[in-house]
């Protein structure tokens, strides 16, 4: 009962994986280090938070150097396919990248740059992952293709999520890690191999009913999401992002034993 009243509490303060989502699952994540992980990880990050860090990833996309680093943030996956059944791109994906970021990271021979650029990748694609519209449908570019209105305004579905929708910001990032990490919604922990990205591929397309439940007048209206729609996926979002954050905390932790 006492997640479900929070959930309530929650419904009109953030909704999705835009730059607080990221920062919620990172400030997650890093209240659940070992001390050994917390002392490597501070070293490469020089004074900067988990949070300060977590929407770099995002930040450098357009830049030339790291044009390549694009695809790194989904994959997409056809209904009914799995990861091993697909065929993959040349240019990687959020699994190829996370783990080439993991070996980067146990690497004696990555220099200081590498390693750092590699924790912050990881603490943004493990939240990315995480976010249901990042594994997505090719037929409609995980949600890209998708155009829907809500409030009045026009954008896509993968845009809904991910970019996020603050209706009230009454609660500040921390806060909201806070209150989320009270709950219990994994019973699992991670190890390395044991990391299992078919799991989180798994969760993530079984969310797909749920974020594409919605329907036009005929074919040629415009999707419209209400509130409705919002409080029957925000159990869902909760759940992503407090599994993400507790889910990079594990990964860290066991590349840091």
């Amino acid at each position: 009962m006492k997640f479900f009243i929070l959930l309530a509490f929650l419904t009109t303060n953030v909704f999705a994986w835009g730059p607080e989502g990221h920062m919620i699952v990172a400030e997650i994540a890093e209240k659940r280090l070992t001390p050994k992980a917390k002392a490597a990880v501070a070293d490469l990050l020089r004074g900067q938070t988990f949070a300060d860090v977590s929407n770099w990833a995002d930040s450098i996309k357009g830049q030339a150097e790291w044009a390549q680093s694009k695809p790194w943030h989904f994959v997409d996956i056809p209904d009914g396919q799995t990861y091993d059944t697909v065929e993959h791109t040349p240019d990687g994906d959020t699994i190829t990248a996370i783990t080439a970021m993991v070996k980067d990271l146990q690497s004696p021979s990555s220099d200081f740059t590498t390693k750092q650029n590699a924790l912050k990748f990881i603490i943004h694609l493990v939240g990315d992952i995480h976010q249901p519209l990042h594994v997505g449908r090719p037929s409609d570019r995980g949600g890209n293709s998708t155009k829907v209105i809500f409030e009045g305004r026009s954008t896509n579905l993968h845009a809904f999520w991910d970019s996020g929708i603050i209706s009230k910001e009454n609660m500040d990032y921390q806060t909201y890690a806070r209150q989320l990490g009270d709950q219990s919604l994994m019973g699992n922990t991670y190890d390395l191999p044991a990391f299992s990205f078919s799991q989180i591929v798994t969760e993530s397309m079984a969310a797909r009913p749920a974020v594409y439940k919605f329907k036009a007048l005929n074919s040629v209206d415009p999707i419209v999401l209400d509130q409705g729609y919002i409080t029957r996926n925000l159990a869902l979002m909760n759940s992503r992002l407090l599994t993400g954050g507790k889910r990079l905390a594990e990964l860290l932790n066991t590349i840091y034993k």
